[in-house]
């Protein structure tokens, strides 16, 4: 039981590191070539976003 709650609190620690860290471990991924190219790649695979990168990169300016 005990072990099961040390677990759960590394866990938990280890998510919160990563939240305040966000923008840094993106900042290390995308410096990598290979990643940033299958990260782009599966993301306009997802309809959602391909749409909405559509709709901003070919809107009517006004």
């Amino acid at each position: 039981m005990l072990r099961l709650i040390v677990q759960i609190f590394l866990v938990g620690l280890v998510v919160y590191a990563g939240y305040q860290n966000r923008y840094r471990l993106i900042n290390v991924a995308l410096s990598n070539g290979l990643v940033r190219r299958f990260l782009v790649t599966k993301s306009l695979d997802m309809p959602i976003v391909r749409d909405k990168m559509m709709q901003s990169m070919f809107s009517q300016t006004k």
